[in-house]
């Protein structure tokens, strides 16, 4: 029996907005670990494509900017993050179009997905954004019959006074086969569940302290106001 194989696909742009989310303003103060989020992606991914024969999954990371080394940069920080990005066995991608730094979503992210489903090297791929740049990918991919999961956010809070909202781009959600909300699923973490409880890193101590204050005080929910 072949193997079902899975492409991955992480919009940087998309993920560095949530791990500030998660580390500054939500109450876990923990940002999202790279080689867990791949674990619970994978285990995701089974249960709703349900593949047939083995599963195999390799996955791809698309920075919003272009490769600091190049640039001369060579700070802990990029050195960590990358090390970050290998362990977890990711491959990155800097963005070649990065201009006035600013930062946008990789779009080189569209192309290499629409290859890889040309020439049949996966059979379904994961998708982590929230910007409607992707939106032209689930339409793409399925003249080769490739299914997209697309992982969204939906969340708002409070930065320097101000309420911002963030939400998953309507055209990119609909054109989707499946689409999960995250934020959903981090919101219903629970320690009985050491597979999803990966996804946050170092102050996962913090989570469960989290956790536990919230059952003591019976808080169902948290809100920004």
């Amino acid at each position: 029996m072949d193997d079902y194989r899975i492409g991955f696909f992480i919009d940087g742009f998309t993920l560095k907005r949530v791990n500030e989310y998660y580390r500054y303003y939500h109450p876990y103060r923990s940002r999202i670990d790279f080689k867990g989020l791949k674990g619970w992606v994978r285990a995701e991914a089974v249960h709703v494509f349900r593949p047939r024969g083995n599963v195999s999954m390799e996955a791809h990371y698309y920075h919003p900017y272009k490769d600091p080394k190049a640039r001369g940069w060579h700070t802990s920080g990029i050195l960590r993050f990358e090390q970050q990005i290998a362990e977890a066995g990711m491959q990155v991608h800097y963005s070649e179009n990065y201009l006035d730094n600013q930062l946008n979503p990789n779009m080189a992210l569209v192309d290499d997905a629409v290859v890889f489903s040309c020439y049949h090297k996966i059979n379904a791929i994961v998708l982590l954004s929230t910007q409607g740049q992707y939106a032209i990918l689930p339409q793409r991919v399925s003249r080769y019959k490739i299914p997209v999961l697309l992982l969204g956010w939906d969340f708002s809070y409070l930065k320097n006074n101000e309420l911002v909202n963030w939400k998953t781009d309507n055209a990119l959600k609909d054109r989707a086969s499946y689409y999960v909300a995250m934020e959903k699923v981090v919101e219903n973490l629970t320690e009985e569940d050491p597979l999803r409880f990966r996804i946050f890193q170092r102050e996962r101590a913090l989570v469960k302290s989290y956790f536990r204050g919230r059952a003591a005080d019976k808080v169902t929910e948290w809100n920004v106001s």
